[in-house]
Formats: C-alpha cells, structure tokens, sequence
C-alpha cells in the first residue's frame, strides 16, 4: 500500500498554512485527517497502519460511519493519533558536563555520548552543568544547569513518516532548534503553565517553579502559545512572559549586549569579562564553550553585575556569549559575530624577605600555569621608574638574590614567559616596593 496524503487538525504556528478540516474538535483530540484512495478499507488500513483491527471499528465511530464498507473515494477521516502505529524517534547527547541525569521509568543514569534517549525520558542538570542533544534534521535541544526536560513524544507514524513531538521544560530553560515540518507532522513544546507549538524554528521556553511564571522567547519563524483555550503568536524577536493569571502579550526581546574581553588571550586567574550596561536588561545570562556552535557550554554566569568571572577554566580555545535579562524574566539575543578567546594561564606568585646571609634579600617566585616557562626581574627606584638597576631575563631558577642595596624604597616586578601555539605570551606582576633602612 503506498503512503497516504495527510492533513493536520492541530495549528502548528500561525503561519503554517494548514488548513483546518471538519469537525474542529479534532484540533484538541490530535486526529490526522485522512483521504479514502481506490480499494482503502478501514480494516485493510488497520491491518498496515492502526494499533490493531478493533482500532478500525473505533475510527468508524468516531467518524459516525454508518457502513465501514461503502465509504466513497475521496472521503477526509479523521483518525485519532493515539490509533496510529509509529516508530521512536531518538535524541543523542551530543555533549554534557557536570551533573547531568536521565530518567526514565523511575531510573537514574548518567549520560553517554552519542546515547539515545528515548520518549518518556527526564533529563536534569544540576548546578553547572550542561547538556546538548541532536536529532534529525536540525532538531537540537540544550539546556543549562538547574533544568528538567521532559521528552513526553517523540514519534514517526508508520501510515505517512510524520514527525511527532512533544517536549516539556519542567523546571529552568530548555533552548531549542526545531527541524522544518510537512503537512501532518508537529512539533511542541510547552511548561506546566503553557504549550507552544511550532514548525521550522528557534526559540527558548522556561519556567520557574516558584513563581510559576513561563517564557517562550522566539529568535527564529513564528509560534503559537495556548492555555486554557487562550492562544497568542509570537514572532522572530518576541517573547510572550505568562503566569496562572493568564497569557503575557508578546514584548520585544532586548538587542544582544556588547562584551569586551573576548578576542584577548585569558591569562589570569580567573576569565573575566565586562558587559557594557544595556537599557532595559536587569541582568545577563553569560556562557563560554568550548566549541563556536556552543554545543559544548561548560560554564555560566546569570548575574546583575557587569563583570563576570569564571573560574577553573582550563587552556584552550573557547567562545563566550551574553545576553539580556528583561524585568519580564525574557531573555533576548545572544550576539551574532564570532566571539572566540585563548585561555593560556600565565601567571606568578611572588615574595620578598631577608636573606639567610647579612645585608641580602631574596626574591622568590612560582610560576602559575601549565608548561616550561622563564621568568624576567626588574627593579628600579621607586622615584626613577625608567632607571633599571636590576633588569634579568631568561631565568629558570626559583629566584635571585641581591645584595648591597644602597637605603631608599625600591620598586619591583616579575615576569612570566610561555609560548604557547607559537606566540611568547609574557605576564607581569604587578610591581612591588622594597624599603632598605639604613
């Protein structure tokens, strides 16, 4: 039997271009219509495409079908989804860290990558942590630390190939990338409070528990979000913000904030960037990953200030992203441009104390960071910072000692040098005083 032509009952986004048949309530119900071709039977159709052959006798009442056998060409049916037969549909983890779990069926586990995870699935990430799944087409699902995500569907009907999905952020923020949609297929999103559907875009849905507030934010095409019977559409840079009360109406999303610190090489002990203040925003959300896509998030900061640190950052190369929180609790537009940093931790603690032999001091250092590197001296009078009396380079030992300094104060400093992807990278510290009494 050949694949059918099939049309959709539910509104899948305002501009989806589908047209609703007959009756409405199949809207609600998830029915797909369907077109009698020569020699279709319902029982022939249960046989191939229904759960089973008392299926048939369902479709025939739902429809008011008074003979199963004479029902003309041509003819639309609706057919409840739930009588369909269909094949899983999986997302892999693409990539996760830190505290990251799956659940399904009351079991907990850690994730794998390139791990399928099924229908029914609850992924969670604790404080951060991160994960990135993938699926057909562009379908892509992250969420930051602090989320639960619930896959309640995630299916491809057997009769015509369509796709069928169902997500649910239950706690924190899920960022997804919906893949483009026939004629039949669908794909949702929604929190306890609120349901988006949507076809062929990008957009963010949150909820907060405590509040009970949730978000959808749309960076990409158009949705629709609905609760209790009410709807509203939200297009590219628009977010709708709603509570128990009822449905927000769309506000825009802010602009993407500038950051500075991002093509600098990260030589310090912690990463740190500075947000330059955007009207309207009442805190930002800042990431850096480890790849451009930003698959691979390893680090967040939400905050009010405009300085962001993160720490324990290994060497290498990441990219970092921000953007603007709303009083609303929307977020807007991370920034377009590539934003890739080097991390090369280059560093050095210093010390200064008497020498264990008369009319000495020692000045010690340890280098901070991975790899071979040489330290530089300098010191000069205080008074005189372009007199250089002690200027040594290229040294490898711990430290240096220096005698007979006439009384006066004496600045100080310590260089540290790596070459790190064939550049010398050379820090100092920062100067230091040293007073010699008489």
């Amino acid at each position: 039997m050949t694949l059918k032509k099939f049309g959709t009952f539910i509104t899948i986004g305002m501009a989806a271009g589908v047209a609703l048949a007959s009756p409405v309530h199949a809207q609600d119900d998830g029915s797909v219509a369907y077109t009698m071709e020569a020699g279709d039977t319902l029982y022939g159709l249960a046989q191939e495409y229904f759960v089973s052959e008392e299926a048939a006798l369902r479709v025939q009442r739902f429809n008011r079908i008074s003979n199963a056998r004479a029902i003309p060409v041509g003819a639309v049916i609706d057919v409840p989804r739930s009588l369909l037969k269909w094949d899983p549909v999986t997302l892999r983890v693409a990539f996760f860290t830190g505290q990251v779990t799956i659940a399904q069926n009351g079991r907990e586990q850690a994730p794998q990558r390139a791990q399928q995870v099924p229908q029914n699935s609850i992924i969670s990430t604790g404080e951060r942590s991160f994960i990135s799944l993938q699926g057909e087409g562009r379908t892509a699902v992250s969420l930051p630390s602090n989320s639960r995500v619930q896959i309640r569907r995630a299916r491809r009907y057997r009769i015509d190939q369509s796709l069928d999905v169902d997500l649910r952020v239950l706690k924190g923020r899920g960022e997804i990338t919906a893949p483009k949609l026939r004629d039949g297929e669908r794909f949702r999103t929604g929190t306890p409070l609120a349901v988006t559907a949507v076809r062929g875009t990008e957009f963010r849905v949150g909820y907060d528990e405590a509040s009970a507030l949730a978000l959808t934010e749309v960076t990409e095409g158009l949705v629709e979000i609905s609760a209790d019977g009410a709807a509203v559409a939200a297009e590219a840079g628009k977010g709708v913000a709603s509570n128990p009360s009822g449905l927000g109406e769309p506000e825009d999303l802010l602009i993407a904030p500038e950051i500075s610190g991002r093509s600098a090489t990260q030589t310090g002990e912690t990463v740190a960037f500075s947000i330059t203040p955007l009207t309207g925003a009442t805190a930002y959300r800042t990431q850096i990953a480890s790849d451009v896509t930003f698959t691979d998030v390893i680090d967040e900061q939400v905050s009010s200030e405009l300085n962001i640190e993160f720490f324990d950052v290994d060497d290498g190369r990441y990219s970092v992203r921000t953007r603007a929180i709303a009083a609303s609790g929307l977020e807007g537009f991370w920034q377009g441009e590539d934003a890739s940093f080097r991390r090369k931790r280059v560093g050095t603690s210093v010390a200064a104390e008497p020498a264990p032999f008369a009319d000495a001091y020692k000045f010690a250092w340890l280098p901070e960071g991975a790899g071979p590197s040489y330290t530089a001296f300098q010191m000069w009078p205080k008074d005189a910072p372009d007199t250089l009396i002690v200027d040594e380079v290229g040294l490898d030992a711990p430290g240096i000692y220096l005698s007979d300094l006439a009384p006066g104060i004496y600045s100080w400093r310590v260089a540290t040098s790596v070459i790190d992807e064939g550049e010398v990278i050379k820090v100092w510290t920062e100067a230091r005083d040293l007073t010699v009494s008489e």
